[in-house]
């Protein structure tokens, strides 16, 4: 039998019958990892795409009061709306992310209770997004699913619409 302890340093193993032990040290995080992980969890905008995602995030909020109120009702209330529906995927994928889990254990233990009082996130305490380990790729991609961006906003760039 063997215990593994982590320590500050790197990990210490220790053997029981032998009496023997090993320390494996952590290594240095190279660049590229560090690369990847910060494009793991963030993808890179440009300004277009920017806007329609903060747009979708924030709301009316994106925007100053003065560029708010001077837009008309319909722009308005299309904002508000898209934002809303946009809140609500949100809802929906990190209650999925906190308690997907275990609804799905529930239901396989007891048929015939309805779980699906939570469903949508909006009455249950829900941690954040970076807590969840849910990344930005992650939002873009259920807004995308939920006609909420257009399907080539990956693609979409100043260039591509200047033709």
């Amino acid at each position: 039998m063997k215990t593994v302890t982590a320590t500050a340093k790197g990990v210490a193993v220790n053997y029981e019958n032998t009496q023997k032990s090993t320390f494996i040290p952590y290594g240095e995080m190279s660049q590229s990892d560090n690369v990847y992980r910060q494009m793991n969890h963030h993808y890179q905008m440009n300004g277009i795409q920017y806007g329609l995602y903060q747009q979708l995030m924030l709301g009316p909020k994106a925007y100053s009061v003065n560029e708010f109120e001077s837009m008309p009702e319909s722009t308005k209330f299309a904002i508000r709306n898209k934002h809303l529906r946009a809140t609500e995927v949100l809802n929906k994928m990190k209650y999925e992310k906190s308690f997907g889990y275990i609804n799905k254990l529930f239901a396989v233990i007891f048929p015939d209770i309805k779980l699906d009082y939570y469903k949508d996130g909006k009455y249950a305490e829900m941690p954040t997004l970076r807590e969840l380990g849910i990344k930005t790729v992650d939002i873009i991609d259920a807004w995308i699913e939920n006609k909420l961006l257009p399907l080539d906003f990956y693609d979409l760039s100043e260039q591509k619409l200047a033709l």
